[in-house]
């Protein structure tokens, strides 16, 4: 992160706890979380005797204004710092999530908020370093509140802190909230890199529960146009999850998701850099899945699940199997033993393989909890060799993993966590301590 991305995050940061700091002196209501980690592993080649040590410390901070009819001030901060002790060459990240003030009417009707953000009913592409103001209705109708929102300003950087260079952002939306939870989201963003439009997209989201028994979620991208004009825009993603609860016994549970996997940044970049586009590129690829899953509670301490799907992960690639099943039962003869296993199965033919999961869990007292956890699964990698051939590798591994959190209170928490994996290539030894402080 350069020297002036750093400057803005300090400002961005200051600007937040300097607001907050009055809000705390006006006895303004807030919650948030500390938590420090510390990770350590150690993984040793079965091949070349080789040992190496990674290690990293993790901070995150967040702390929020609660919704107070009294007061026009709000804030928002939520941040992750790491840092790697025992990579030489491996700079501190600083990640960004929310760092804003606002105003807001005391009626709740409207609020303004400046600095960078999440606007969580955009998903996926709804983060702006910016200004973002939204009217509500006064009253709500017989569907629900109404709520129309406008935002603009800068792309901030995926994986840090910062503002993706010559990148702008802006959009509208329109939503109502009903009763229960029901949502609907009907929104517009647009993102420019330069003189291109990257990703001009449609954002639709759906929040639908029927009665108490039947639950729709449904979320989709549409982009209007190809990045950068070029090729065809279409559906990008579609994703539903539908949930029907027969009885207190059984429920059942669909997915349907769809989706293309498009790298419009780069695409776009080449466009403004005069590098030929190869079609390929722009046709995009494919992931598509649907899944069924029973759910079945014939005790209140014991669940049963069983499911089965077909999947492909390319628009020329076969629908391939996938099945699951799995029993789970807590507190066993009431004395806070908890027992789950589970295995999926991915049908490819010769390449079939399972993923096992099981757990043994025990309470102590209120505030200790322990378990010690097994798995197994498989990792595909294709690859082009120096001839030109496909070279399909898939090695298998076994994870064994004891963890203990600790609640000593409503404040503060404790987690630990021993792991160590057999893989076919290497042996890993894996140590995690943590710490969540709430106020």
């Amino acid at each position: 992160m350069s020297v002036s991305e750093r400057t803005l995050v300090s400002a961005l940061v200051a600007v937040v706890l300097l607001g907050s700091g009055f809000a705390g002196a006006q006895a303004f209501p807030s919650s948030g979380a500390f938590s420090l980690y510390a990770d350590w592993s150690n993984r040793s080649s079965k091949d070349t005797d080789e040992d190496s040590d990674f290690s990293e410390i993790i901070a995150m901070f967040s702390w929020y204004s609660e919704p107070d009819s009294d007061s026009m001030f709000e804030f928002g901060l939520d941040t992750r710092i790491a840092t790697f002790p025992s990579s030489e060459n491996r700079d501190e990240r600083i990640s960004l999530y929310d760092a804003w003030v606002g105003l807001k009417g005391k009626s709740d009707n409207w609020t303004l908020r400046l600095g960078q953000m999440w606007i969580r009913d955009l998903g996926g592409i709804g983060s702006v370093g910016g200004l973002h103001g939204e009217y509500r209705l006064p009253n709500a109708s017989s569907f629900g509140r109404w709520r129309f929102g406008l935002f603009g300003g800068l792309e901030p950087k995926i994986m840090d802190a910062g503002y993706v260079d010559d990148i702008a952002k802006g959009g509208a939306y329109v939503a109502v909230d009903g009763d229960r939870g029901r949502r609907h989201v009907l929104g517009w963003v647009m993102i420019r890199n330069d003189d291109l439009t990257e990703r001009s997209v449609i954002v639709f989201n759906n929040f639908i529960p029927v009665g108490r028994k039947f639950l729709i979620y449904e979320a989709l991208e549409y982009d209007l146009e190809g990045p950068g004009g070029q090729g065809d825009g279409g559906l990008s993603y579609f994703f539903t999850n539908l949930r029907y609860t027969f009885s207190r016994v059984v429920n059942v549970q669909g997915t349907y998701h769809r989706g293309r996997s498009l790298n419009a940044r780069l695409i776009t970049e080449d466009i403004l850099q005069g590098r030929p586009i190869d079609p390929e590129r722009l046709e995009r690829l494919l992931y598509e899945s649907g899944r069924i899953r029973v759910n079945v509670n014939p005790w209140r301490n014991i669940r049963l699940w069983a499911g089965y799907g077909r999947e492909r992960s390319n628009d020329g690639d076969d629908w391939y199997p996938r099945t699951e099943f799995g029993a789970a039962v807590n507190n066993i003869g009431g004395i806070g033993f908890d027992v789950a296993a589970s295995n999926y199965r991915i049908d490819r033919g010769d390449q079939s393989y399972d993923s096992i999961y099981a757990s043994l869990g025990k309470t102590f007292g209120r505030k200790v909890y322990v378990s010690l956890d097994y798995t197994s699964s498989l990792s595909v990698f294709t690859y082009e060799d120096a001839q030109g051939g496909t070279v399909e590798v898939s090695p298998e591994s076994d994870r064994w993993a004891l963890s203990t959190n600790v609640s000593l209170n409503r404040t503060f928490s404790l987690l630990l966590i021993g792991e160590w994996i057999d893989h076919d290539d290497f042996e890993e030894t894996r140590a995690l301590a943590g710490m969540t402080i709430r106020f």
